[in-house]
């Protein structure tokens, strides 16, 4: 079987989780947050999603945990499920500042 593509790049901006932001899973110790995206819908009407992100990488970690609150970034990750609660999230595997949204 070829593997299959779960790859997806969004910008966004830093929404953090109220409440516990690091947990443990069998792929490691994670940080997690959410990325604010607001944008016209289809029909025309605003809309804002959360779209929950994943970061096992320490040095990752390290970089958003100096980003403040509605700072705009560029995320690259692979999109996955939690095998215990099916939650759907992006592992992050890079990031980046934005200098606009």
């Amino acid at each position: 079987m070829s593997k299959l593509v779960n790859d997806v790049y969004l910008s966004g901006v830093i929404h953090f989780l109220k409440g516990e932001s690091y947990g443990e899973s069998r792929l490691g110790k994670y940080f997690e947050f959410s990325l604010k995206r607001q944008y016209a819908d289809t029909d025309g009407c605003d809309r804002v999603d959360y779209l929950r992100m994943r970061v096992f990488d320490p040095a990752i970690q390290e970089w958003i945990a100096k980003q403040e609150e509605g700072a705009p970034v560029w995320i690259a990750g692979e999109l996955r499920s939690s095998l215990g609660s099916g939650r759907i999230y992006v592992m992050v595997s890079k990031i980046q500042a934005l200098n606009q949204l």
